[in-house]
């Protein structure tokens, strides 16, 4: 029960609530003084409304267990979570926790603040070392947003909130206020839009939200309303962050790029995977003198050793590099290696071909849609003069640019992709099985979509 005494509202006869920090669609937080401590402390009101039309009783018991799970989290990235009750008549809930002095990130983005590379890597960095620690109790945040990131005066960052979403079940609360789309459906993952589960991968989506306003002053999908949102979070691409920050790092739009992927599993497996990856940021990193006529907008310069090793063991190198995700790795090496083997004759066309291939693979990979497309519609033109039109590698190609395509809503990429089954069907080879299947697949797939 909140009273006013003495001028202070008072909480739970404990909790003085001196000062209003803000207010948001969660509830409101004050700035309030612990009187059995004597310590400056941060309450967060629930609003009444968040909780449902619940027992109070279930409510309590499921409020009072989460917040024990909370009360665990030791680490300094984290308020610490002192007292949540939902006071003496089950009437309104409130968080107790640490107070720190700082300000959030959506306040100072509001002010148009841009964000250096070093600054966004530093709390990035640090976010996932919170998330790394939280994700193995296991609590999932839910709800990584710049109002629920904080930044002290030595530039520590705060997470914020954690495990309100979760007990509360905010991520299906309110999406709307007025007509203004609310925060957290702008940073928020599709897997948590369609209402599925969601897994520490999450959290690295909304993360990735997050790091590309910081670097490009927006979001990577805004709008008036709460469906467009949704859509563009669950169907499309977000432009590459060199379009709208040139000359970025391109390790750092790798990673964010890779957060942003529509499924969970082709984004990076764990914070601490994604913090690693953040760590290479400036490593051995060039940029190309002209970016508007290259096929790609950056590289990352490729290591090639005084006493090359052999060919066939590079190509392999570059493919596992491929495979293991580290994208901007394998893009020089390819680029590198068709060039190589172009230079040797038409013994190793094949092979060159394949190297031009995965070079496109790895432009789309990072993002680069355009450009992917532009390289591989060459390499189409290229085989087609020479090769039958069922050729395995051919045919690939040309699946690929059918995906491409849809992934820019170019209703062209379903056309692509039938003429790709038809002529694996034609040729019906046993070794073709397997491209067959995820052909079959993509096809079904767009067709529903297409409905």
């Amino acid at each position: 029960m909140v009273l006013v005494r003495n001028e202070w509202r008072l909480i739970n006869g404990r909790y003085e609530l001196r000062q209003l920090l803000g207010s948001g669609a969660m509830g409101e937080v004050w700035l309030g003084l612990d009187r059995d401590s004597k310590q400056t402390v941060a309450v967060k009101l629930i609003h009444q409304e968040i909780s449902g039309p619940c027992d109070p009783k279930e409510l309590a018991d499921r409020f009072n267990r989460e917040a024990r799970l909370l009360a665990q989290l030791k680490h300094t990235g984290i308020p610490a979570f002192l007292d949540a009750r939902l006071g003496p008549s089950h009437d309104r809930p409130y968080l107790v926790m640490e107070y720190v002095l700082g300000r959030d990130l959506a306040e100072i983005i509001g002010e148009g603040r841009r964000f250096t590379e070093q600054e966004v890597v530093s709390i990035a960095v640090q976010i996932c070392d919170v998330l790394e620690y939280t994700h193995a109790v296991p609590v999932i945040h839910r709800d990584i947003k710049p109002a629920n990131l904080m930044l002290t005066g030595d530039q520590r960052v705060i997470v914020l909130d954690f495990g309100v979403a979760r007990m509360f079940r905010t991520d299906q609360a309110r999406l709307t206020q007025g007509n203004r789309v609310l925060g957290t459906v702008t940073y928020m993952p599709p897997e948590q839009l369609e209402g599925r589960d969601v897994t520490p991968r999450s959290d690295l989506y909304s993360l990735s939200c997050v790091l590309y306003e910081l670097l490009t002053g927006q979001p990577p999908f805004s709008g008036d309303d709460v469906p467009s949102v949704m859509l563009k979070h669950l169907k499309r691409a977000p432009n590459p962050v060199g379009l709208l920050c040139p000359g970025v790092d391109p390790v750092l739009e790798e990673v964010i790029m890779a957060g942003l992927a529509k499924r969970m599993s082709d984004r990076p497996a764990s914070a601490q995977e994604f913090r690693e990856q953040l760590n290479l940021v400036g490593r051995n990193v060039v940029g190309p003198s002209n970016p508007a006529s290259q096929n790609y907008a950056r590289v990352i310069a490729p290591a090639v050793p005084s006493d090359p090793l052999p060919l066939n063991v590079r190509l392999a190198q570059a493919q596992v590099l491929f495979e293991g995700g580290r994208i901007g790795e394998a893009l020089p090496r390819f680029a590198h290696l068709t060039g190589e083997l172009e230079a040797l004759g038409r013994e190793y066309a094949e092979k060159a071909a394949w190297c031009r291939f995965r070079h496109g693979c790895c432009l789309a990979h990072l993002g680069h849609l355009k450009e992917a497309l532009n390289h591989l519609r060459t390499l189409v033109d290229d085989l087609a003069s020479c090769r039958a039109s069922d050729d395995r590698l051919l045919l690939k190609v040309r699946f690929r640019i059918g995906q491409l395509l849809l992934d820019e809503n170019d209703g062209h990429g379903i056309i692509e992709i039938a003429a790709v089954f038809q002529a694996l069907k034609d040729a019906n080879r046993p070794e073709d099985t397997d491209f067959y299947a995820t052909v079959s697949r993509a096809l079904l797939h767009t067709a529903f979509w297409s409905q």
